[in-house]
């Protein structure tokens, strides 16, 4: 089994929080893991993106073609789809946007992160929601490892981890 996985946003968007929370679950799980950070060269709101491979064997940390996109705005969108696998699935924060992707994929979701967020108390937990419904797509990752993670990633704040946990629930419940 061999899985890669692209997820960028602007950072302070939580996207390498969820991507080391979901890389510490595979782990658990029993799989060899990449986790590939790049940051953009802006103090604050740069562009951030992570490439994570989950795999059965050791493989290169750059991915070549995503079977799982994620993607929380506009601008990742243009810079990163090319590297979409055209049988993948491609995961956009529709309360971001607007803008329909070029690059051929299998599936689209659209689905309203930082409205979820909203509704929930909290729109710093779209990551969290956002990582509820990557594991859709992820079913030999197990939904209360994640959960431990979750707990575990925000006990030093223990009055945030009943949030992050309806988040992560909110997205794995979500249908798009």
């Amino acid at each position: 089994m061999k899985l890669e996985l692209l997820f960028s946003g602007i950072g302070g968007q939580g996207v390498m929080r969820l991507g080391e929370i979901l890389c510490d679950a595979a782990i658990k799980a029993g799989y060899l893991v990449t986790f590939s950070p790049f940051y953009g060269q802006e103090k604050r709101g740069g562009r951030t993106m992570c490439n994570i491979v989950i795999s059965d064997e050791m493989e290169s940390p750059i991915i070549s073609e995503a079977q799982v996109m994620l993607i929380f705005d506009e601008r990742s969108l243009t810079e990163y789809e090319h590297l979409l696998d055209p049988a993948g699935t491609l995961i956009l924060n529709s309360s971001m946007i607007e803008k329909e992707p070029t690059a051929p994929c299998a599936q689209i979701d659209k689905v309203p992160f930082y409205d979820l967020a909203q509704k929930i108390g909290n729109t710093k937990t779209a990551n969290m929601i956002a990582l509820g419904y990557v594991l859709k797509y992820l079913p030999a990752i197990d939904y209360g490892v994640v959960e431990e993670e979750v707990k575990k990633t925000f006990a030093a704040k223990a009055k945030l981890i009943p949030l992050n946990v309806e988040a992560l629930h909110t997205g794995y419940t979500y249908r798009a």
